[in-house]
């Protein structure tokens, strides 16, 4: 297997039929494009161990994926009920995606496509979304300044729940004065920190066990964007004056204020998103100017150490990976190997179902339900068996009339051969390439010489009888 690489996805609004580009960061070369729609801002994600990229289409209310060796958005309907203005998904264990839609937040499952629940906690549009390593929190940011963070066990407790209320958040973590444009975690997650920007001139540092506020950091101009290195020693503050700010956290500063000044010039207008490479010594800044830049970080002498929450540190410009497209709507790093970007027959070991269109109640929705088999995928990529719900499984008991019975017996019978169908869909999937004279005649040969010799044995007990 090759090296990993880092690799920088940029989306932006000039794109024409490309709507995602990707480059290395180390030598600046162009690795591979997207065919799709223009990207609405905020809601690139990684599905897996980057096996899929998502995105929301801008100004209409659909999703596209793309597998990451192909170029074409997969043939599947990921239709939601409005337009997304952030989305995530979650890194670890059951994949499943928050869509930030207007001031709503609504959770699916992406195994089945099934919808998980809705909130609507923020008072104006959600502006971001961010998942905790683990998978198992997320936090939101709105304009009305909140920043929640939530559990997504207690979205899918509510779904097995009749008239169940709506669903909290686990912590209000604060308000700004202005809306929320950023969120960044530190590798930590649930142990660590969360960092918020917001036009208001501060930077929020948030402890995730508590919830409570620890540095408030402020800067000149309106903050645009965020991101901290794996530690959270180092929070990088763009600003929406073309400048980047850098705080220093460790040694760990009194909490309270944390006052900065900006010294880095790095584009001509606001920074609109910004990433830390997973070594912590680059910087990738993309503007509203539509450049995108990879910017070397300057180590901080030993001796320096102690007054390191003092020392400002300085960026480098290395190189531009991107420019002439419009706006940066996304940024982000991804970490692989070439192969995984060029080998077009590589098997993806992730499933995205089509989504459900019963926006009502997330229990009437039909389950879909992937089943993978042997042999080489379809054009596709997936292998889905759909059925919608039975009756006989209705939350709700029905009246016990005279025909009860009938109707029961009825359900019973059409369960059975929902079941028959099912498993004889899955033996044709698990044994469709099962190859001429192997382990099947092998097991045949073995049972023919285990009947010869049991018949020999029979014959061998009969004639010492007889004698």
């Amino acid at each position: 297997m090759e090296p990993l690489i880092e690799a920088v996805v940029v989306t932006s609004n000039n794109t024409g039929a490309e709507s995602v580009q990707v480059y290395d960061v180390a030598t600046g070369t162009h690795l591979k494009s997207y065919r799709g729609d223009i990207a609405a801002q905020s809601t690139l994600c990684f599905v897996g161990q980057a096996e899929y990229l998502m995105a929301a289409v801008r100004d209409k209310p659909f999703l596209q994926a793309w597998a990451l060796p192909r170029h074409e958005t997969l043939q599947i309907r990921l239709i939601v009920p409005g337009k997304a203005c952030a989305m995530a998904v979650s890194p670890s264990g059951p994949k499943y995606c928050v869509i930030g839609i207007a001031e709503k937040l609504t959770v699916y499952k992406l195994v089945t496509g099934r919808m998980i629940g809705v909130s609507s906690r923020h008072y104006q549009p959600v502006t971001c979304l961010k998942f905790t390593p683990c998978g198992n929190y997320f936090a939101s940011g709105g304009e009305d300044g909140f920043v929640y963070l939530w559990s997504l066990g207690s979205f899918i407790e509510t779904l097995h729940k009749q008239d169940a209320p709506q669903v909290q958040p686990h912590f209000i973590l604060g308000q700004h004065s202005d809306k929320v444009t950023d969120l960044a975690m530190t590798s930590s997650g649930i142990q660590g920190f969360l960092v918020s920007s917001s036009l208001d001139h501060t930077a929020k540092v948030f402890d995730l066990v508590t919830g409570r506020l620890i540095y408030n950091i402020i800067s000149a101009t309106g903050i645009t964007s965020v991101a901290c290195n794996s530690l959270g020693s180092q929070v990088f503050l763009g600003n929406s004056n073309g400048t980047v700010n850098i705080a220093n956290l460790l040694p760990h500063p009194p909490p309270g204020d944390v006052q900065v000044s900006s010294n880095n010039i790095c584009h001509t207008n606001s920074v609109r998103h910004i990433a830390v490479t997973t070594t912590g010594n680059q910087l990738v800044t993309g503007g509203e100017d539509g450049d995108v830049k990879v910017w070397s970080i300057a180590g901080l002498p030993l001796a320096s150490l102690e007054n390191a929450s003092n020392h400002n540190p300085s960026l480098a410009l290395q190189k531009v990976v991107h420019t002439g497209r419009g706006r940066i709507n996304n940024l982000a790093i991804l970490r692989t190997d070439r192969e995984a970007l060029s080998d077009a027959d590589r098997e993806v070991e992730e499933v995205i179902a089509p989504f459900s269109q019963d926006f009502s109640n997330p229990l009437n929705a039909e389950v879909t339900i992937p089943i993978r088999g042997k042999g080489k995928p379809q054009p596709q990529h997936l292998d889905i068996f759909n059925f919608a719900t039975d009756p006989c499984f209705d939350s709700v008991e029905p009246e016990k009339g005279p025909d009860y019975k009938n109707e029961l017996e009825e359900s019973v019978i059409s369960l059975q051969e929902n079941n028959k169908d099912l498993y004889n869909f899955a033996m044709k999937q698990i044994l469709r390439k099962t190859p001429k004279g192997g382990k099947g005649s092998a097991n045949r040969k073995t049972n023919n010489k285990g009947k010869k010799a049991s018949a020999n044995k029979n014959r061998y007990f009969d004639t010492k009888e007889k004698k």
